[in-house]
């Protein structure tokens, strides 16, 4: 049974900021069209940043929110998959937004900090494969045949099929983060406290 290897700690130090997040008063009616579903003035980040790009945050947000509230995967394997990815590209953007949802969906503090390196955990077969996948998918942009053949008697077509694309996004969305300097979300709107509405949660 292949195991997932640790994840080294994330820095501490901070991204160097390269593009702002746009405030409200400099956003064009088509930018606070496009925040509207993403509670608007009190976007976070990454969504007041990347609408600087109308265009293509247009394309993007739909295929973000979907793979976010219409997984094949439950809630909880979702997370985890994110979370492992995100520590593995050492974007503390997505971890700062996904531990805090990893918890509400039912990862135990446990297992949250061995995701991140910090400890071990003794995985179910299912989560140990999933952890497998994506360590195996970031090292080598593919997923080995002895994983593969054992996730396919787990997984249904759509899971098989949606889990290299939902730790792609996530490594896509990690470079952009850390390579753009998105500063982390105030305390005032903590990612995994707000409420976002329907269409986004």
């Amino acid at each position: 049974m292949p195991k997932s290897q640790p994840v080294r700690p994330l820095s501490q130090s901070p991204a160097r900021r390269r593009l702002t997040p746009i405030a409200g008063a400099q956003r064009t009616d088509e930018q606070r069209e496009l925040l509207s579903g993403v509670l608007g003035e009190d976007a976070p980040n990454v969504f007041s940043t990347l609408v600087r790009h109308p265009a293509l945050y247009r394309k993007w947000l739909p295929f973000c929110l979907h793979l976010l509230t219409d997984s094949a995967f439950p809630a909880r394997e979702r997370e985890l998959v994110i979370i492992r990815t995100a520590s593995l590209c050492e974007c503390a953007y997505e971890l700062h937004h996904h531990v805090g949802l990893g918890s509400e969906v039912g990862l135990t503090d446990h297992e949250l900090a061995a995701l991140t390196g910090e400890t071990t955990v003794d995985w179910s077969t299912r989560d140990r494969l999933l952890l497998a996948a994506i360590d195996q998918l970031h090292a080598s942009h593919t997923i080995r045949e002895t994983t593969w053949h054992a996730l396919s008697a787990l997984l249904n077509t759509e899971q098989l099929i949606e889990l290299p694309v939902l730790v792609g996004h996530y490594v896509l969305l990690a470079g952009t983060l850390n390579s753009l300097g998105v500063p982390l979300d105030s305390a005032r709107a903590e990612p995994h406290t707000v409420q976002y509405p329907d269409a986004v949660k």
